[in-house]
């Protein structure tokens, strides 16, 4: 029997456009009864909640809870990407920038990923057991939800598909190699095993200093890489979603979305984009933009 994924990207951009949400929403700690504010954690609400319709308008972060437990089989945090998986569905790590400008996206440690695959080191077992019980994953679909925001305002968020502009992770995992094979040829320094490029232990004479070697990884903004292809309005909240055209028609759940093509809210087109891993060759994609 085919897992059905609860939700996907349409339903999320469906819920958008349904309940008109421009801002941040309100969130209330449940533990400490204190209203959340940080931007990055709301931002990561918002876009929870747009897979997860029935968790819209609740503020506390308990009952938000029960609601995502039902739809998302992994909800991870900053230091346990992705932020959350749908049960049977995509990855979904959420990115924020500060204001309107197009800043390139930092990554941190982790490379861009096309896809999320089960034997990546820099993902811990939880996630890598999420969906045991249903016959586990090997890879999965990797949207990266890249939001602008200003104070609780959002000025633009991307549900971008990780394989329209990252290429395979053979590339990034030849750059990072390399670079740490460089790092582990020095002479006269002791390493340590690590995940990360390197990492030197005792430093000093005492021996109880080390230095952590780290990848800094960054991205270019989507709507720098794609500027030919997008409308932005700057004045109001613009919303895009990018996936191949193969993901799309694989996508089994459609919602219908002809109402809001009609009113002139949301547009939907065949676009061709550069091949992440070839850009001689263009690979045909969909593009849907809404302007709220």
């Amino acid at each position: 029997m085919k897992n059905v994924p609860t939700t996907n990207v349409l339903i999320a951009l469906k819920n958008i456009l349904e309940y008109k949400q421009k801002t941040l929403p309100s969130v209330i700690d449940h533990k400490n009864n204190n209203r959340i504010n940080s931007v990055g954690d709301l931002l990561e609400y918002y876009v929870k909640d747009a897979f997860c319709e029935a968790s819209i308008g609740l503020e506390n972060t308990d009952d938000k809870l029960k609601k995502y437990q039902q739809t998302f089989s992994y909800l991870g945090n900053s230091n346990n990407p992705p932020d959350f998986i749908v049960r049977h569905g995509v990855a979904v790590e959420v990115k924020k920038i500060e204001g309107k400008a197009f800043s390139p996206i930092a990554l941190n440690s982790s490379f861009p990923k096309d896809y999320l695959y089960n034997s990546d080191i820099r993902i811990n077992s939880a996630c890598r057991e999420c969906e045991d019980e249903f016959g586990g994953w090997i890879r999965k679909d990797m949207i990266y939800a890249i939001g602008n925001v200003s104070g609780n305002r959002i000025h633009s968020l991307w549900f971008i598909y990780g394989d329209c502009f990252c290429a395979d992770k053979s590339v990034y995992e030849k750059v990072a190699n390399k670079i740490k094979e460089g790092v582990l040829s020095i002479p006269g320094v002791e390493f340590a095993h690590t995940k990360e490029l390197g990492r030197v232990n005792k430093v000093d004479p005492l021996g109880i200093t080390y230095l952590r070697i780290r990848g800094m990884w960054g991205i270019e903004h989507p709507s720098a890489v794609f500027k030919p292809y997008i409308n932005h309005d700057p004045n109001h909240t613009n919303i895009y979603v990018l996936m191949k055209k193969e993901t799309y028609d694989n996508i089994e759940q459609k919602p219908n979305l002809q109402e809001h093509i009609d009113s002139g809210i949301l547009k939907c087109e065949i676009v061709q984009i550069p091949n992440p891993n070839n850009p001689a060759k263009n690979i045909d994609a969909i593009l849907f933009t809404a302007i709220l």
